[in-house]
């Protein structure tokens, strides 16, 4: 059930937010909660029922081992967690990666080992990494097991199940007591901020990345024949760019959109990657949960920034590699974490040699190229594949090469135009920032960028009831989530 599909949209939505304003009014936030939670059932149940008994029992399991915990000390309350680690690790790995070190075992070794062909559940990357993150919370005192039908809600919450934001148990089950304030109406202010949110994430998803995907997708299809030419390889990258930046933060937005619908915050998950400056910030500024999950959990336990510069490059390195992996059992997203990992040791060694640093519109456009190159990898089919894209974009092919029948210079304009355009408009979450949308203040447009505000005005309708008609027109060939793949 897709956040752009009719059954979504004019269906399971209306019936579960009436549903809820009914109960909120009676001020029963206990009902309201489970009333969520039935929802959220039924929304994931809708892709898999058995899948859904995999992750209840996993959610049972998880939930066991921290009210456990919060009974042990020392070496066995250290066991329980490992063992909790393990347990969730095997799971992941089992979906995820069986096949994946079934395929590299045959290619290293010269074996023949069946494949599974394991069907992937869907989400299950970020709600395995929220339980880790809930299990070493309360494994170092951080956080409480809290209720049985709270946990449930926050691994099941339908807006962030599938692809985020990564939550944390303590910035989600406080809200949750929360929902129906005693005495409150209907709050029209929060159902439309809501909405507007999840409108210009749909915008996002449906008017610009479905329709940039067809520049896109047949160039890394052309790079499968064989080495692409000047052309074709930049509008590869750049369109891909562009597609997925739209199509993963339009998720985001619906997520926080849906969220505020209902009354809960969600964590930011972007703050205009493309306008960083280094790639430091863009990590600040992209997938932000993610990143803030490699650091708490991996990076800093690691050892941090707190040893030696080798040492270090060594946790970096290892931080970036594991969040390639996450993304999907393949080397081309190993690849991918490793060109990462690779700038930000590049980026530490040029600070610790006190260069001086870089002139903004020079620090945005090696950040932008190092990261669009870094995308190729991220997408292709194989290593290979990402090789002759690569070959392309540095003109050792010439201008045309394979493909070159489908270079689409409109679109490779187009993407270039977008990309430059995310540098200067502001986020989503700084155009509402006035209403509170997320958990933590979203900082205000920058100087360099268009002081674009959200406010209930006719230019405002206007111009998201536009948005709604290109959403219509152009809804007929929406595609799942990228991320969904993850």
């Amino acid at each position: 059930m897709l956040f752009t599909s009719p059954i979504f949209l004019f269906g399971f939505l209306p019936v579960v937010l009436c549903g809820f304003l009914i109960l909120e009014r009676r001020g029963d936030a206990e009902s309201c909660a489970l009333w969520l939670t039935a929802a959220s059932f039924v929304f994931y149940g809708w892709w898999s029922p058995s899948f859904l008994i995999v992750l209840l029992a996993s959610t049972a399991a998880n939930f066991t081992l921290a009210r456990g915990m919060e009974q042990m000390r020392g070496a066995l309350r250290r066991a329980v967690f490992i063992a909790g680690l393990a347990g969730n690790l095997a799971l992941l790995g089992y979906f995820k990666y069986a096949d994946f070190l079934i395929s590299s075992v045959n290619d290293v070794a010269g074996t023949e080992f069946v494949l599974l062909h394991i069907v992937l559940p869907l989400g299950i990357s970020f709600f395995t990494f929220q339980k880790i993150a809930y299990l070493a919370d309360i494994h170092a005192g951080r956080a409480v097991a809290g209720r049985f039908a709270d946990f449930v809600l926050f691994v099941f919450f339908f807006p962030q199940l599938v692809a985020g934001p990564i939550v944390h148990h303590a910035e989600m089950t406080p809200q949750f007591s929360r929902l129906a304030p005693v005495g409150g109406g209907v709050d029209w202010v929060r159902l439309a901020t809501g909405a507007a949110i999840f409108l210009i994430g749909l915008i996002k998803k449906i008017v610009v990345a479905d329709q940039i995907a067809p520049y896109a997708s047949p160039a890394f299809a052309a790079a499968q024949d064989g080495p692409v030419g000047l052309l074709l390889g930049w509008q590869a990258a750049l369109c891909y760019s562009a597609q997925l930046y739209f199509d993963f933060s339009g998720y985001s937005d619906m997520a926080i959109g849906l969220a505020r619908l209902f009354g809960l915050r969600l964590p930011a998950n972007f703050a205009s990657p493309y306008a960083a400056t280094s790639i430091g910030e863009f990590w600040r500024r992209w997938h932000m949960t993610l990143s803030r999950f490699l650091r708490d959990y991996v990076y800093i336990p690691l050892g941090g920034g707190r040893c030696g510069a080798t040492r270090r490059g060594l946790n970096l390195m290892a931080t970036m590699l594991l969040g390639g992996l996450w993304h999907g059992a393949g080397w081309t997203y190993i690849l991918w974490g490793g060109l990462h990992g690779l700038y930000l040791l590049i980026a530490h060694a040029w600070s610790g040699w006190g260069r001086l640093a870089l002139p903004r519109p020079l620090g945005w456009l090696l950040t932008l190229a190092a990261v669009v190159v870094a995308w190729v990898p991220f997408r292709a089919a194989s290593v290979g594949d990402a090789a002759n894209i690569l070959a392309g974009m540095a003109g050792l092919h010439g201008l045309h090469g394979a493909g070159a029948a489908i270079e689409a210079p409109g679109g490779l304009v187009a993407a270039m135009a977008i990309l430059a355009a995310c540098a200067v408009l502001p986020n989503t979450q700084q155009i509402m920032r006035a209403y509170e949308p997320t958990l933590g203040a979203a900082p205000a447009p920058g100087r360099r960028q268009i002081p674009l505000v959200f406010s209930p005005s006719f230019g405002w309708a206007a111009g998201l009831g536009l948005g709604a008609v290109a959403v219509e027109l152009f809804s007929w060939q929406t595609s799942e989530f990228l991320y969904f793949q993850f």
